[in-house]
């Protein structure tokens, strides 16, 4: 593809020269209001004013018509801008929702109200329930399809002004509170940034933790217990391992089926294994599940390794596999034990408060 220069060198100098010509036409005009002399110059010499002002104006037309064209340009994508958020001067039944008159749509470019991407609200409206101030549509994968099957189930992504309570999950208004429509009369909480008063698996989830509905599925279609995810950005005790940067997993029933992606909040000891703080944690995965069952993963990051009671250092780039009464299962490299490394903050007993 061959670059092409938006506006040629002359059509450049041709609108510097209208430029100047617009600048020293208004400083003359001025000066003929403000200063006598200039007047008295314009009388005295009335044939040379009147050609020198026809030539300014002849090199202003330049500008006068790009003026115009980026008036008209303007109006044009107010009148689009209009026409792609229009307000509703009526009550309508938009995607599957009652809209009350006052609302303001987004539109795609169709302007087909039924494909409406938004709907900002005049007032708090009940959609499904929930006094949301707008509602933003769109789809997600039906996770409880058939295997190899592709369905799109529709999402109403809610703007709250006050906690909510949906599937026995206090969510906030702080971030949207998604919801999924499988059919009119089930709607499913696809995830919310949780709010206060909220317990699963004997704990209490802290205040802006980031709830997902989400099963692990692998390539070869098998899927785990797990239906809801919560990623927690505040250190979190979970049995005896103080946490940081936790992501817990929950079955159906709200129970603990796993945790991922947490680092140790400080130094920690189980059994005869010294970990320092950093260090990846996570339960054991589907590689490990039924040779060490309910095992906990500890995987030494950045350089710090941990050490056993003799003195002997488990380095970057093993795993061990840990019950959490202290049995040691087995000591395998990352890639033998499913792990993969991800990017960790340098944590200090200082950061934690211990």
């Amino acid at each position: 593809m061959i670059p092409v220069p938006l506006f040629s060198p002359a059509l450049l100098i041709t609108l510097g020269v209208s430029a100047l010509a617009v600048l020293a036409l208004l400083l003359w005009l001025l000066a003929l209001c403000l200063f006598r002399r200039a007047r008295q110059g314009w009388s005295r010499h009335r044939t040379v004013s009147w050609s020198l002002l026809v030539v300014l104006l002849v090199l202003c037309i330049p500008q006068a018509y790009m003026a115009y064209v980026w008036h008209v340009v303007g109006e044009e994508m107010r009148q689009e801008e209009a026409a792609r958020h229009p307000t509703l001067t009526e009550p309508a039944r938009i995607r599957g929702l009652d809209v009350p008159a006052g609302s303001r749509l987004s539109l795609p470019g169709s302007h087909d109200w039924q494909a409406a991407e938004e709907v900002e609200f005049p007032v708090p409206t009940p959609v499904h329930g929930i006094p949301a101030l707008s509602v933003r549509f769109s789809f997600t994968w039906d996770e409880q399809a058939p295997a190899g099957a592709s369905v799109e189930l529709p999402v109403h992504e809610l703007r709250i002004a006050a906690p909510a309570t949906v599937d026995g999950w206090h969510c906030g208004p702080q971030a949207p509170l998604r919801l999924a429509v499988r059919a009119e009369s089930e709607v499913l909480l696809m995830g919310c940034q949780i709010a206060a008063g909220n317990h699963a698996a004997g704990l209490d989830i802290p205040t802006d933790s980031e709830l997902m509905r989400y099963t692990t599925t692998y390539g070869d279609g098998l899927r785990d217990a797990d239906v809801w995810r919560i990623d927690v950005h505040t250190p979190l005790q979970l049995a005896q391992l103080p946490l940081s940067g936790v992501t817990l997993l929950l079955d159906r029933e709200r129970r603990l089926y796993g945790f991922e992606s947490a680092n140790l909040a400080r130094d920690f000891t189980l059994g005869e294994i010294s970990y320092p703080a950093g260090t990846q944690v996570q339960s054991v995965n589907r590689t490990l599940r039924d040779r060490a069952p309910g095992a906990w993963l500890f995987t030494p990051v950045n350089g710090k390794a941990a050490r056993r009671a003799d003195g002997a250092t488990i380095a970057e780039g093993m795993t061990v596999v840990q019950q959490p009464d202290g049995r040691i299962e087995a000591e395998l490299p990352n890639d033998k034990a499913g792990v993969i490394v991800f990017d960790t903050f340098d944590f200090s007993p200082e950061d934690s408060g211990s």
